[in-house]
């Protein structure tokens, strides 16, 4: 790659513990296509490389991958509640909808790889299919957040939601905050989050409303927390920590991706 001075000097490649890189590794596989060392060095299935509809098709699905690369990294991150996530999941959803109806039009702008290809060479009816499997992934795979929609605009919009609507456990005390006024005038000036924990909780007046925000809060994201501790134990057990046991590996762990900070003082003075 350097003799032929490409823009990347080396190939990316993914595992399945970190398979966002899946996104970025077909994203650099059709910036170097292009190159006349893959069919210089005669390695086996090169010749894919000059089939036009085979291209269109890495073309597809490295469009497809970017946005659900781009959704993905939406999803992570601190401190971002479930009730944050989820406006972007049913945007997503939509969104699906309208590339399926442009793919089936021929229309491919939001496919800008897939727009470069000639147009003889794009199969509508795979792309087509291939934008509608998405809807069946995310039928089954986000099946559990639907059921919650009305929880989550619970916590998110308490005083425009309808009474008659809500759990009959809650019904009393969301009259109750609905009417306060000077409630209502707090939570526009705050986010849900902040309002419920410095306003409504010392309060002490709505608990079961309370314990309900408590369990959507209690609810995270578990990918970002998955990658954030398999780079922490990447980094923690390297081959110069070999002697490390599991039960070491596991206070490691549990102390460098809790956010309590220790109370060295009382910690000092109990030795």
């Amino acid at each position: 790659m350097d003799e032929v001075n490409v823009h990347y000097n080396d190939p990316l490649y993914f595992c399945e513990v970190r398979w966002l890189i899946r996104g970025a590794m077909l994203s650099r596989l059709c910036n170097l296509q292009q190159e006349t060392f893959l069919c210089q060095k005669n390695l086996p299935h090169t010749d894919q490389f000059s089939d036009p509809r085979w291209l269109a098709r890495l073309a597809l699905l490295t469009d497809i991958t970017a946005h659900l690369n781009a959704l993905n990294m939406m999803l992570q991150g601190k401190d971002i509640l479930v009730t944050d996530m989820y406006p972007h999941i049913t945007a997503f959803e939509v969104k699906r909808g309208l590339w399926e109806a442009q793919l089936a039009s021929g229309q491919f702008v939001h496919f800008p790889r897939l727009a470069a290809c000639a147009p003889d060479d794009v199969d509508l009816d795979t792309c087509v299919s291939v934008v509608t499997s998405l809807r069946k992934e995310f039928a089954s795979r986000f099946a559990g957040v639907r059921v919650l929609a009305a929880d989550f605009k619970l916590f998110t919009a308490p005083f425009d939601f309808p009474m008659e609507d809500a759990p009959a456990s809650l019904q009393m005390e969301l009259v109750e905050l609905q009417y306060n006024d000077e409630m209502k005038a707090k939570f526009r000036t705050s986010s849900p989050l902040s309002f419920f924990r410095d306003i409504v909780l010392p309060s002490n007046n709505v608990q079961k409303y309370i314990a309900h925000v408590q369990c959507i809060v209690a609810m995270f994201g578990s990918t970002y927390c998955c990658e954030q501790i398999f780079s922490k134990m990447k980094y923690t057990k390297s081959h110069l920590r070999s002697q490390f046991s599991d039960r070491h590996l596991d206070y490691i762990l549990l102390l460098s991706t809790s956010t309590i900070e220790p109370d060295m003082e009382i910690l000092l003075h109990g030795k």
